[in-house]
């Protein structure tokens, strides 16, 4: 949460402004510096399986297209609510707001896909447009390594809005400064 909005509190957002990059290079460099520790993280989880073939004789993963698909998964989800924090961070000066604002968007995101079981009277193209968004039933398809397009470019599609979003956001607070 940090991305922007301590740069804004500190006023060290002058130095990076006045500096010859342009104001979308700005936000792709904070964006691919959260999304390269967020892959950093999770480069560990890949000894898991190693050690456990090591230690077992037997492969981990039974199905290479779960173990990847689920990998897959994880980076898209990863992508879009790290751009849903750099749009958070842009919109305010304090960290703890734009945590906040991150933590509701991305729980009602995620969350979406079970409002079609807490409806009852939903019909079925309302159901299947909320389950076209439910970021568990994409967890769910990926682990039995079944690769659908459609959320790739859901996920694709949205974090390229959200970070154009953020782009347009800092814009306008940098001529407020």
């Amino acid at each position: 949460m940090r991305l922007f909005a301590e740069e804004f509190k500190l006023g060290t957002i002058e130095p990076l402004m006045t500096a010859p990059v342009r104001d979308w290079q700005v936000v792709l460099a904070k964006f691919f510096g959260a999304f390269v520790f967020y892959i950093v993280l999770w480069i560990p989880t890949l000894l898991f399986f190693v050690i456990f073939q090591r230690m077992t004789g037997q492969s981990a993963a039974n199905s290479p297209g779960a173990f990847w698909g689920s990998y897959l998964m994880m980076l898209l989800l990863g992508m879009f609510y790290i751009s849903i924090g750099c749009f958070a961070s842009v919109l305010t000066r304090n960290q703890i707001i734009a945590a906040v604002i991150s933590f509701c968007a991305i729980t009602l995101l995620f969350f979406l896909g079970l409002v079609q079981f807490l409806i009852l009277d939903v019909t079925a193209n309302t159901r299947d447009l909320l389950g076209y968004f439910s970021a568990i039933d994409h967890m769910g398809t990926f682990s039995r390594g079944i690769f659908d397009t459609r959320p790739i470019v859901l996920y694709l599609s949205m974090t390229i809005l959200m970070l154009a979003l953020t782009h347009q956001a800092f814009q306008t607070r940098k001529w407020r400064l």
